[in-house]
């Protein structure tokens, strides 16, 4: 085996040995499902009952009950109690003390001169309700308020006017793809969860690169190893190797996350199928309900998504882009750390290195918004942000003259990577040795081009 071979090996299984490494590889998928699931799960089972005080100084939202002379919603449809919130009505405020000291947990107070005047509406709680719950009194105060003002102020039949309120929906349709509806905004919502990954692994395991040559500096024992393999060869087997950690992670997490997502998403949704019909003692689903169920899953926004997106070449281009960004900040991670003594003097060199991968991440942010803006492609194009920005094309997918864009970026990432490592090398090899001094980027200069 090489030199640099067996430098790899030593670095990739030094990390996997890890004990911080095996926890993290197996709980990572646990804590990331725990989190959506048990947000899910706890919207789903939220079982608290709110008793809402809405007071109504001015009339505007009820009225007193013919029968029972109490107060009322006033329009059908409104403020209909269910199991997490039971409205009542007043049209005097209570004071701080009183409510305190009452049954209700919320208190909503209607006035028109804030409406008109547009100040917020005050909204007292004891325990601040789910976002839901606040969701749900907001739209029905809205509702409510509207419905006056159209009876009340337009002198209008509430029934008329819905008829005449028109709800649009874009169905977006491509013209260069025979007609086809568009999916760029979901799909660019995908190839944004890829450029997530590829960001947080860069920096976290960039940083591992770095922190790794920082030690062997401080502790002198890369003293004893560019005895015998030469400081390139030693930079590329760490970078290599912490990378092969980094994307044996990913991939471990890929993998388990689909066993914990699979089983949580039955777990959660079991109960909500349907029961299929007994028919000669096996279990058969009713015609008329699977043909339904193919018809609602094939119109869904999310599924037409998911098959519409060439996943072996957004898969081939993440390997690529992970892969290429991180040798390339990898290198300049590893040079870092061989320009410094200790970590803490690390920070003067850390902004311009990281502002171009942070600066990707917000163009990526931006392609959400619009994925055809022309910035996309001008971040394509720069190899310090292209790694995160391709995967929203990626996801999109290629047509024409993206396709000359993709290649210029491959072709323009791996030139960028030759010529960083090569910088890189040359300063590590002068760097790993010097103790003591501060080096600023005049001397980082003088080490590239400074003769062997």
């Amino acid at each position: 085996m090489s030199k640099v071979g067996l430098i790899i090996r030593r670095e990739y299984l030094t990390r996997v040995k890890k004990r911080s490494f095996i926890i993290m590889t197996f709980l990572g998928p646990l804590l990331f499902a725990a989190i959506i699931f048990g947000g899910v799960y706890m919207i789903l089972n939220d079982s608290t009952t709110h008793d809402v005080l809405v007071v109504d100084q001015n009339g505007i939202l009820t009225r007193y009950s013919e029968g029972t002379r109490q107060l009322e919603s006033r329009f059908a449809n409104t403020f209909v109690d269910s199991d997490q919130i039971i409205y009542h009505f007043s049209k005097e405020d209570i004071d701080d003390d009183m409510f305190k000291s009452s049954a209700y947990s919320l208190k909503v107070v209607i006035d028109e001169a804030q409406l008109n005047s547009g100040a917020g509406t005050p909204f007292t709680y004891k325990t601040l309700p789910s976002l839901t719950v606040k969701e749900r009194i907001k739209s029905e105060l809205e509702k409510g308020i509207e419905q006056f003002r159209v009876q009340e102020n337009l002198k209008l039949d509430w029934a008329v006017y819905k008829s005449m309120k028109v709800n649009l929906k874009f169905v977006e349709i491509d013209v260069e793809n025979a007609g086809q509806a568009s999916l760029d905004q979901n799909k660019a919502v995908v190839g944004f969860m890829f450029s997530v990954i590829i960001y947080f692994f860069i920096f976290m395991y960039g940083v591992q690169v770095m922190r790794g040559v920082i030690e062997e500096k401080t502790n002198r024992i890369v003293e004893v190893i560019i005895s015998s393999v030469k400081p390139f060869q030693l930079m590329m087997g760490k970078i290599i190797g912490i990378g092969l950690v980094g994307l044996t992670q990913f991939l471990m997490w890929v993998v388990l996350s689909s066993v914990v997502f699979t089983i949580a998403s039955f777990t959660l949704i079991g109960d909500a199928m349907p029961t299929p019909a007994m028919v000669d003692g096996n279990a058969m689903m009713p015609m008329d309900d699977a043909s339904m169920q193919v018809a609602q899953l094939m119109e869904n926004e999310m599924f037409l998504t998911f098959i519409s997106i060439d996943w072996p070449t957004l898969i081939l281009l993440f390997i690529f882009y992970f892969i290429g960004g991180f040798l390339l900040y990898g290198a300049l991670f590893a040079a870092i750390g061989s320009a410094v003594d200790a970590e803490t003097d690390t920070q003067q060199f850390m902004l311009p290195v990281s502002l171009p991968l942070i600066f990707g991440f917000l163009a990526a942010e931006m392609l959400l918004q619009n994925p055809e803006s022309p910035i996309g492609t001008v971040f394509e194009l720069i190899p310090l942000t292209a790694p995160v920005v391709m995967m929203i094309r990626s996801a999109m997918g290629f047509a024409g003259a993206d396709w000359l864009i993709l290649i210029a970026s491959m072709i323009i990432l791996i030139l960028t990577f030759l010529l960083f490592v090569w910088a890189a090398g040359r300063i590590y090899r002068i760097g790993i040795l010097m103790y003591g001094k501060k080096a600023s980027y005049k001397e980082l200069w003088k080490w590239i081009f400074e003769k062997a």
